[in-house]
């Protein structure tokens, strides 16, 4: 039997809601099991998943690992000793790829041998059916929120265009690690943490010389859950984009005036808008409140961020920075 070509990579936490339909889209899959194979890490998860995941072991060429450390990138980093084949897929563990999904990766691999770096399309998988005042975001917006990508162009794009759920790299330039940032990404055990561990990843990749290409033949869907299209939820998911440009980026603050540690044009702003942010309203239909909520709840992001980064929590920021948005 010969080696796989490609191995599909995700780490999972509670994942037993989605990770059925997920699963049961791979096996569908028009690759031959032989090509491909799916490595699994559980992270400490508290249902079902694990149970799950081992059932699924005779229908998928799929390795099921366990990592006990809470966080995301310790989950990968485990999975990327498990790695096999000239291409490494990595995913999540609340999407429904498309049969040809894989195929189509390693078809674009082939096809584009000067890039490293591949982004596939994708789609929402909405739970419920989402309010008008949601889908009238602009795209901008539902690439943060929920890494839905139908607006990026086919071609070359800038490595921070791949996202997380569908996206593909070369084993000759990722190395042998996984790692980008400290407390950066999903983490059972921090309440807020910055966002952004995918895209830092990928970045990392292109300043060693890799180049990013976007093609919309490998398809799948990203679930969007019942709870994650609620104002509050949207707004928490601000916050953690806030955290990550600090994180991600710290560049762009390198040269901003600070007043007790913090950029001082974002501090003064917060205050600025802090009583009327604070007013309670309604849904946000009219567009011109939902981008003052959501520029407010960058900012409070960013002064979380920093006030984490000079505590030292690493994980956690003191209580008062900011109030709940």
């Amino acid at each position: 039997m010969s080696d796989p070509e490609v191995t599909v990579l995700f780490s999972t936490y509670n994942g037993a809601k989605t990770l059925p339909q997920m699963l049961d889209a791979l096996c569908k899959s028009t690759l031959p099991h032989s090509r491909w194979k799916v490595v699994a890490v559980d992270n400490n998860s508290k249902d079902d998943t694990l149970a799950i995941l081992q059932s699924y072991t005779d229908r998928l060429p799929l390795e099921v690992h366990f990592e006990p450390r809470q966080g995301k990138e310790n989950a990968l980093a485990l999975g990327f000793r498990q790695l096999a084949g000239d291409l490494v897929i990595l995913t999540d563990d609340d999407v429904i790829p498309e049969p040809d999904w894989i195929e189509q990766f390693l078809k674009l691999a082939d096809e584009q041998p000067d890039y490293d770096i591949f982004g596939g399309l994708i789609e929402p998988a909405w739970e419920r059916p989402p309010e008008p005042w949601l889908l009238q975001l602009p795209a901008e917006y539902l690439n943060i929120l929920y890494a839905l990508n139908g607006n990026v162009a086919e071609g070359l794009v800038p490595a921070g265009l791949i996202f997380g759920p569908s996206s593909a790299f070369r084993r000759s330039i990722i190395g042998t690690d996984y790692a980008v940032h400290d407390n950066l990404g999903p983490n059972a055990a921090i309440t807020q943490y910055p966002m952004g561990q995918d895209t830092a990843f990928a970045l990392r990749l292109e300043r060693q010389g890799g180049k990013a290409f976007h093609s919309r033949a490998p398809k799948l869907r990203h679930t969007v859950r019942a709870n994650s299209m609620d104002e509050a939820w949207v707004l928490r998911r601000a916050e953690r984009f806030g955290m990550g440009m600090v994180a991600v980026h710290p560049e762009f603050f390198d040269r901003k005036f600070k007043l007790a540690g913090m950029p001082a044009s974002t501090a003064l702003l917060w205050l600025a808008m802090l009583p009327m942010t604070a007013l309670p309203g309604n849904k946000p239909i009219a567009p011109g409140r939902f981008q003052t909520l959501w520029k407010q709840a960058v900012r409070q992001g960013i002064l979380r961020q920093f006030a984490m980064n000079r505590a030292g929590t690493g994980g956690t920021a003191p209580a008062h920075v900011g109030a709940k948005v």
